[in-house]
């Protein structure tokens, strides 16, 4: 568990993410360098919460394991992609943040590399994988796939 947490927050996890952030401001990533970085910035720490979640119940080898972590790595990119559809939509009062800053500060975002549309349907497809990763893990999941459907329906 204190593994899992490090790796998240360290130069595996939310530290390097930031790094890549950083450097990719101004720059033109594609879409594997801008899920890249996703990966190891909000990513990483979801995944970090989902694996702690399971590793109480279960070994580091358990195949369910192996599932949570393919719906937290799909969860949070879907998570990243929607903050950016609502840099993009959303108005700076229900966000609590200035909308369109990621434009102003030159941020890649999926929206600027998709489109507006583009980017919700891979919002989309990442909820459909991370829900159909929850499958060995029967109805016991609802609550799993209901934040799932959550990450891409939220306002702010």
């Amino acid at each position: 568990m204190v593994h899992t947490l490090a790796s998240a927050s360290g130069r595996d996890g939310m530290v390097a993410g930031q790094a890549l952030d950083l450097d990719a401001v101004g720059g033109h990533p594609d879409v594997d360098a801008l899920a890249h970085m996703h990966a190891h910035k909000t990513g990483a720490l979801i995944v970090a919460a989902v694996r702690l979640g399971g590793l109480v119940a279960v070994e580091d080898s358990d195949p369910r394991l192996t599932a949570l972590t393919r719906y937290a790595r799909a969860i949070g990119l879907a998570f990243q992609i929607h903050d950016d559809i609502l840099d993009v939509t959303g108005d700076t009062v229900t966000l609590g943040k200035t909308s369109g800053a990621d434009a102003a500060r030159a941020k890649p975002t999926y929206p600027s590399l998709l489109g507006l549309e583009g980017a919700q349907r891979k919002a989309h497809s990442l909820i459909d994988e991370a829900i159909a990763a929850l499958a060995p893990l029967g109805e016991r999941a609802a609550p799993l796939a209901d934040l799932a459907h959550y990450m891409i329906e939220r306002d702010h």
